[in-house]
């Protein structure tokens, strides 16, 4: 990075141009579009142009009259252009004279709202630093449904239905000089001037039958360069996108390609959204520690930070993860709609109590069951995993036990009435007391032998 007093001094001056008017609804899109991803030192820059170049008369000034007026430092400024320049919202030029330097702010308009959210740069970076609940409700409120004119018929009329002319315009062409007519236009699309992409190592991976050369179109190449650049994804990872994005009839829509660019960076690189920061150099002041965090909160960042490939390599002790492990994090993501950060601990919850040896049908039992309890966050999965790890453990063994052997299903129990057992109580009694004889029923019997001169044990 150059010298800032070789950038920009505040005895620089500068004049304001604006190609068209702006409106109200641009600066709305402006304060509920831009605002959130360039900051508010930016915007405070961009609507102090705004509010000078509606002047009556163009009129010369140095930035030491910015700095007065916005309260910010000459770095500030020019951090805050830089990041307009790049977003789309401004141009600068600059003359260079022996006694002076000279620039020219040239303000530019907001992309409409519908164009906004289709670029995946602005739209990702917007979702990135808002909450997903007020994001869904800015891209509702500026991109409007389209109306439901199904069953009618068109019955405008064109110009030469109500007008007529009696002039010959031919013989007129000379008022419509190209030069009265040339006005700029606003802006359709986000300015990407440097495509930094190796579109010729890109190619050296594909053959025309896995990705025909028809397909990269100008429209194409340009989405493919600017999901590369979001996602921070070099030319071999694209060619993986782009054979994931092929269709059956080999097309590749932008849809499809922004879809699948993003759902491979969820997966290979950071369960977070991308976000763009600039790359000038910032001095950061130290910032004091105040204690190391405890190892649940250690655990949780590296969760939510860590991509499910990285955690299956970590678990691996370094080695690349098998293609079912690959495939079954794809299921639980897709599948079942799990933050990649779920996925990580569930993963990691499985293969290190299993001993790395992973069962499809016991991951499947416990996805099932977050996807009951709506486990949305790294936290949470580490919670239940704790809670019901009982439960979970279970599940396990029973998956481990062999089957049992054959055994007939369908057979009838029938239960045994109460009045069996007292019934059966009863006769184990009588039977006790038939034989069991008392010692005076032996005397008795004894004396009646004696009698009758019989001894006992012996029968005459």
């Amino acid at each position: 990075m150059q010298l800032l007093f070789k950038e920009l001094q505040p005895v620089d001056s500068f004049i304001i141009q604006m190609p068209y008017p702006l409106a109200d609804r641009d600066r709305h899109l402006v304060t509920m579009l831009y605002k959130p991803i360039v900051g508010s030192d930016a915007m405070s820059l961009y609507f102090t142009l705004w509010s000078e170049s509606e002047a009556q008369t163009v009129e010369e000034l140095t930035h030491y009259y910015l700095m007065d007026v916005l309260n910010m430092s000459l770095k500030k400024i020019f951090d805050a252009r830089v990041a307009l320049e790049a977003i789309g919202l401004m141009k600068s030029w600059k003359k260079d004279n022996e006694l002076k330097r000279t620039f020219i702010y040239e303000i530019l308009s907001p992309l409409d709202a519908a164009t906004f959210f289709s670029e995946p740069i602005l739209a990702t970076s917007l979702y990135s630093v808002i909450h997903e609940k007020a994001y869904l409700r800015i891209r509702e409120r500026f991109v409007k449904k389209p109306l439901l004119q199904s069953g009618y018929e068109n019955v405008s009329r064109d110009l030469q239905d109500v007008f007529k002319s009696n002039h010959d315009y031919t013989k007129l062409s000379h008022i419509f000089t190209p030069e009265q007519l040339d006005q700029p236009s606003r802006p359709k699309k986000l300015p990407l001037y440097s495509l930094d992409f190796d579109f010729d190592l890109l190619k050296s991976g594909l053959s025309d039958v896995m990705i025909p050369s028809n397909v990269l179109t100008l429209p194409i190449k340009e989405l493919i360069a600017k999901v590369a650049f979001l996602y921070s994804l070099n030319a071999i990872d694209m060619q993986k996108v782009l054979m994931m994005a092929i269709d059956d009839q080999n097309r590749i829509t932008e849809e499809r390609l922004k879809k699948t660019a993003a759902d491979y960076y969820k997966l290979s690189i950071s369960s977070k959204p991308p976000r763009i920061t600039q790359k000038l150099e910032q001095q950061s002041e130290a910032v004091p520690q105040e204690g190391k965090p405890s190892k649940d909160q250690a655990l949780i960042k590296y969760m939510e930070e860590t991509p499910p490939l990285e955690v299956l390599r970590d678990i691996s002790n370094g080695n690349e993860p098998l293609p079912v492990e690959v495939d079954l994090a794809n299921e639980l993501i897709f599948k079942y709609g799990f933050p990649p950060a779920v996925v990580n601990v569930l993963l990691q919850f499985v293969l290190i109590r299993a001993k790395k040896k992973l069962n499809k049908n016991y991951v499947h039992k416990i996805a099932a069951h977050w996807q009951r309890e709506n486990i949305q966050t790294a936290e949470q999965a580490i919670e239940i995993s704790r809670k019901e790890h009982d439960q979970y453990m279970e599940w396990q063994n029973a998956a481990k036990t062999p089957a049992a052997p054959y055994k007939r299903k369908n057979v009838r129990e029938e239960k045994v009435p109460e009045w069996f057992f007292k019934a059966k109580e009863e006769r184990d009694t009588n039977s006790v007391t038939e034989n069991t004889v008392s010692p005076e029923l032996k005397e008795q019997r004894r004396k009646l032998l004696e009698e009758l001169g019989i001894k006992e044990g012996k029968v005459n």
